[in-house]
């Protein structure tokens, strides 16, 4: 059930508010927030309605469609109890949120309304309050995410200052690795996103094995098999960042056995893409010339 205290004519039963409410939670967090809130609280009220209607007089008797009608009248009325300002409960754990989501508050409780100091919630409510907080915070306080371009000179110009740690600890320069990403993600053209539009930062093609602990995303790809391509789905890995995806492109080549000969190849652009398609990196069997021809033009530049 979604209850806001700007909609008094909302029903009790909406099946478009959370849309609505996604939408509000990234453009204006802190109302958001109170509208969890007043959510929580009705669902407070709703239970405590519940349970009074449970306990019927003795001879009463109910039909379902009764009980149904019943029922909805209570969500209605809880409704309009949140609207006409509710018991208190959401201003308590909006504060609650807002102050874990360090989301600017104009005056503290005490000093605005003479209340006494909120006592401390149960730690499972504190915790589900922190988890949405942290959700709901990110508008505000994390950085905005990185949109990798597809346009090839933006594209290197993005990636080159993230490959740089990473191409130290491989022992190669730089714009073989910006040159690898280009040649899996088609210079950030066929970037793998999640359902909901995030983007996975996945631009080395890297799948998530049972080895991976981390988020991953299935999504359609090409393999070879004896030479001919064909389409199927298969699980990615996911990233928080660009930084993050480098990382753990590095961790991987030099963790396998498989990948040693393409360590410590410099500028060597035909020796890196030779040895990672010798390595079985990918199926494709003209891979090596094509990652070798990308990486070449980038270190002609």
């Amino acid at each position: 059930m979604q209850v806001s205290r700007d909609a008094s004519n909302q029903l009790a039963i909406d099946p478009n508010a959370t849309e609505r409410l996604s939408s509000l939670a990234r453009s204006n967090p802190k109302e958001a927030i109170r509208q969890v809130a007043s959510q929580f609280e009705a669902i407070l009220l709703n239970q405590m309605m519940a349970s009074m209607r449970s306990n019927g007089f003795d001879g009463e008797e109910d039909s379902s469609e009764l009980g149904t009608y019943r029922g909805m009248l209570d969500q209605q009325m809880v409704n309009a109890m949140v609207q006409g300002g509710g018991t208190g409960l959401a201003d308590m754990l909006a504060r609650q949120i807002e102050g874990v989501a360090r989301i600017d508050q104009t005056a503290t409780p005490a000093a605005s309304s003479g209340m006494l100091p909120l006592p401390a919630l149960p730690a499972a409510a504190a915790k589900a309050i922190r988890k949405y907080a942290e959700a709901a915070g990110t508008a505000t306080t994390a950085p905005a995410p990185v949109v990798i371009p597809s346009e090839r000179q933006a594209f290197v110009s993005t990636l080159l200052p993230h490959a740089g740690q990473a191409a130290e600890r491989l022992g190669v320069a730089p714009e073989l690795l910006v040159g690898h990403a280009a040649l899996e993600s088609g210079w950030g053209s066929r970037s793998i996103r999640h359902p909901d539009g995030r983007e996975s930062y996945n631009l080395f093609g890297i799948k998530a094995g049972g080895s991976w602990r981390g988020e991953s995303v299935a999504t359609l790809t090409t393999e070879y098999v004896d030479g001919k391509a064909r389409k199927q789905v298969e699980s990615f890995r996911s990233y928080p960042s660009l930084q993050a995806a480098f990382d753990d492109y590095a961790k991987l080549l030099e963790g396998s056995s498989r990948y040693q000969r393409a360590l410590n190849q410099g500028d060597n652009a035909q020796g890196f893409a030779v040895a990672l398609q010798q390595g079985g990196y990918a199926t494709d069997p003209a891979y090596a010339r094509k990652l070798a021809g990308v990486a070449q033009s980038l270190l002609a530049r």
